[in-house]
């Protein structure tokens, strides 16, 4: 067999592809067919691996996840891209809406005068604006530390950490398709309704995770199974209340040394 001379890392092999580091033997000018060729490949691979580890999420999510941890993944998209991907279209779609009618209920007016409210509302809109327009960094922020309390929740049953941040990647794409599809709602309802159907939806959000989780550990003894998924709930309470309580401490501290309250 011919022996050819890799043009990336200068190997010596024999094959359509470097054994060393993948690359093909044939690498032609680039031209149009070039870019015809990548455009295919990339849509057919886009489609193929997206769509399909999104009708898997939402059709048999625990043994999809389960399959792909013990090695079944050339079909699904990259778990932790898939987060990307999909936030980055939830954020932009998130900015788009008029948040602060959702909050218009709140009063604050038991704890502060008129002008501290009017300041608080302003910058508080301002950081809920940011985050909800970079979402994509909130779900990566939040993934070490969804995974952190899976781990301890469900560590007796096999899973190390970071095949929990892999679990959650995938729980976390299946939110966001979900809000994507919510988000789209809200752009279509009367603003009077966001309120109330954001209720419905996050609802339906938490539900969706404790299928995702309940199906991937459904070999599981029952009574076991319940008190895993109510720990793993319970520890996310306490430490999203830690996380607000620290956010709101230190976003008063910076109202108050920034003279904005």
């Amino acid at each position: 067999m011919n022996q050819h001379l890799c043009k990336n890392c200068e190997h010596s092999f024999a094959g359509n592809f470097c054994s060393n580091c993948g690359q093909k033997t044939n690498t032609v000018r680039l031209n149009w067919t070039y870019l015809k060729d990548e455009a295919n490949y990339t849509i057919l691979h886009f489609n193929k691996g997206f769509l399909y580890t999104i009708r898997e999420l939402f059709t048999r999510p625990g043994d999809t996840i389960r399959e792909f941890l013990e090695g079944k993944r050339v079909k699904h998209y990259k778990p932790i891209l898939l987060v990307f991907v999909l936030a980055g279209i939830n954020g932009y779609l998130a900015s788009q809406l008029d948040i602060k009618e959702t909050f218009k209920e709140f009063d604050y007016s038991n704890n502060m005068n008129k002008r501290e409210q009017a300041a608080f509302m302003t910058e508080y809109m301002k950081c809920v604006k940011w985050a909800f327009g970079h979402w994509s960094l909130m779900e990566i922020f939040a993934l070490p530390i969804v995974s952190l309390v899976s781990w301890i929740s469900f560590r007796k049953w096999g899973y190390n950490f970071i095949e929990n941040v892999i679990i959650n990647s995938f729980a976390s794409g299946q939110r966001l398709i979900f809000s994507i599809f919510t988000s789209i709602t809200y752009l279509i309802l009367p603003s009077g309704y966001m309120g109330k159907f954001s209720v419905f939806a996050t609802i339906i959000t938490f539900g969706l995770t404790i299928w995702t989780y309940a199906s991937l550990y459904k070999q599981k003894e029952g009574s076991a199974l319940m008190f895993r998924i109510a720990l793993f709930i319970l520890l996310l309470f306490v430490m999203a209340i830690i996380l607000i309580i620290i956010f709101s401490i230190l976003f008063v501290i910076y109202l108050k040394n920034s003279g904005k309250i």
